[in-house]
């Protein structure tokens, strides 16, 4: 019997529905983007073979600017990122879409 509940208890975490993202999160697309953008920084500051103190300072300074364009706190972005790193399923699903932008603007040509 306590076997019929475990599973029963299984199934009905299975097939919950999606998540409700809190306000202050960012939603999962936007932190695809801002993602993509921030790993194409630090690919962008690591070409430059800089002291690792200097690209560390270079690279803060791209992230900055990417946050004030995106219009995004550099703490909402920390809260947020957090958030999806406590929640590996939805992390696994903003990361696939990164790889996937990042390996098709590579194959076009296209990083910027």
């Amino acid at each position: 019997m306590k076997k019929f509940f475990l599973v029963l208890l299984m199934a009905a975490a299975a097939c919950k529905g999606p998540e409700d993202i809190p306000e202050d999160i960012l939603p999962k697309e936007k932190m695809v983007q801002l993602l993509i953008r921030i790993h194409i920084a630090e690919a962008a500051v690591g070409v430059r073979n800089l002291p690792s103190d200097s690209a560390s300072k270079l690279f803060k300074a791209y992230q900055n600017e990417l946050f004030k364009k995106a219009e995004v706190d550099d703490s909402v972005y920390a809260r947020s990122y957090s958030y999806y790193v406590e929640r590996p399923e939805l992390m696994d699903q903003i990361y696939a879409a990164v790889v996937d932008s990042l390996s098709l603007r590579e194959s076009v040509g296209k990083m910027d």
